[in-house]
C-alpha cells in the first residue's frame, strides 16, 4: 500500500513538472510570436508612411476625384466607402458580379437539365435568369454590408483616436501636429482608419479648416461622433476656448457612450437568447421530464391484466 502511494506521488510530481516546463516554453514561444508580429507591423518604413501622407498618393487622389464628381449613392462612392480606393475597383466589381450571375445562370441550366427532365426548358431558362438577377443584386448588398461593417469598426476605434489625440495635445503638440502623429500611429496598426485620417491631414495641409476636414471625415466614414467633434472644434475656434479641454471633455463622453452601448447589448442579450432557448432547450427539457413518466405508465399498463 505504501509503495503504491509513493509511485502515485512520483507520477503526479513528474506530471506537474512536465506541465510546468511545457507551459513555460509555450509561453515563451507565444511571446516570441507576438513580438515577431509586432515587428512585422512596425516594419513599414517612414518612406511608405510619407508616401501615404504625401500629395502624390494615387489612391487618395482617386478618392478626392470621386468625391468631387460622383453622387453619394454612386457605385464608385460606395466602393470607396467600403475601403476600395483603387481606380480599377469599379471594373473589377462589375466583372465579379457579372461572373457570379453567369455562373449561377449556367449552373441552374445544368442542374435543371439533370434533375428536372420533365420541366420545360423555357421555365428553367426563366428560373436561371431570375437567380442570376438576384445574385447581381446580392453582390451590391454584400458591398453595402462591407461598408456598414467598416463603419462599426471605425466607431470602435474613434474613442482610442480621441485618447491618442488628447495625449499628444497635452504633451505640447499643436492640434495639426498631433493629428499627423496619431495618423502615423494608425497607419502602422490599422491601415484603413489611418488612410481616412491621412485624407483629413491632406485637406488640412491644403488650407481647409480643421472642422471642415473633420466634417468631411464624418461623411466618409458615416460617424456621428466625428460630426459632433467637428462642431465642437468649430465652436472652440469661434469662442476661443482651449482645444485640450474640449478634447478631454469629449473623450470622457465617448468612453461613457462606449460603456452605455456595452450595457445596452448586455441588457438585450437575455431577450435575444429567449427564442433560441425556447426553440432548442425547452423541447429537450420536456422530453427529459415526460419520458420517464411515460415509461413508468407504460410499464404499469403492461402489467395490468383483465380480471
Amino acid at each position: 500500500m505504501n509503495q503504491t502511494v509513493v509511485l502515485i506521488s512520483i507520477f503526479i510530481a513528474v506530471l506537474l513538472i512536465v506541465f510546468a516546463v511545457s507551459n513555460y516554453f509555450l509561453r515563451r514561444a507565444e511571446i516570441a510570436r507576438n513580438l515577431s508580429s509586432t515587428r512585422a507591423k512596425r516594419s513599414q518604413t517612414d518612406e511608405e508612411i510619407d508616401r501615404i501622407l504625401g500629395d502624390e498618393n494615387e489612391e487618395i487622389r482617386y478618392y478626392l476625384d470621386v468625391v468631387k464628381s460622383q453622387p453619394p449613392n454612386s457605385l464608385p462612392m460606395r466602393l470607396v466607402q467600403a475601403g476600395f480606393f483603387s481606380s480599377k475597383a469599379v471594373g473589377r466589381f462589375n466583372l465579379i458580379r457579372v461572373m457570379v450571375a453567369a455562373v449561377i445562370f449556367i449552373g441552374t441550366q445544368i442542374v435543371g437539365d439533370l434533375l428536372f427532365e420533365d420541366v420545360s426548358g423555357k421555365i428553367i431558362l426563366f428560373l436561371g435568369a431570375v437567380l442570376g438577377g438576384v445574385s447581381f443584386v446580392v453582390c451590391s448588398m454584400v458591398l453595402e454590408n462591407i461598408g456598414k461593417r467598416r463603419t462599426r469598426e471605425f466607431r470602435k476605434m474613434f474613442p482610442d483616436f480621441m485618447d491618442l489625440l488628447l495625449v499628444c495635445v497635452d504633451s505640447g503638440l499643436g492640434i495639426e501636429a498631433a493629428l499627423q502623429r496619431v495618423t502615423r500611429e494608425f497607419l502602422l496598426t490599422t491601415r484603413d482608419f489611418g488612410v481616412q485620417l491621412s485624407i483629413m491631414n491632406l485637406e488640412v495641409r491644403a488650407g481647409r479648416s480643421l472642422h471642415e476636414a473633420l466634417h468631411n471625415f464624418a461623411l466618409r466614414v458615416n460617424l456621428e461622433e466625428a460630426r459632433t467633434l467637428a462642431v465642437l472644434f468649430k465652436q472652440s475656434q469661434e469662442l476661443g476656448t482651449s482645444v485640450g479641454k474640449t478634447l478631454r471633455v469629449y473623450a470622457r463622453e465617448l468612453r461613457q457612450m462606449r460603456l452605455v452601448r456595452a450595457e445596452e447589448k448586455a441588457n438585450a442579450l437575455p431577450v435575444k437568447m429567449l427564442f433560441p432557448m425556447a426553440a432548442f432547450m425547452f423541447p429537450v427539457n420536456l422530453i427529459i421530464v415526460l419520458v420517464p413518466i411515460l415509461l413508468v405508465i407504460m410499464k404499469m399498463l403492461s402489467g395490468l391484466s383483465p380480471s
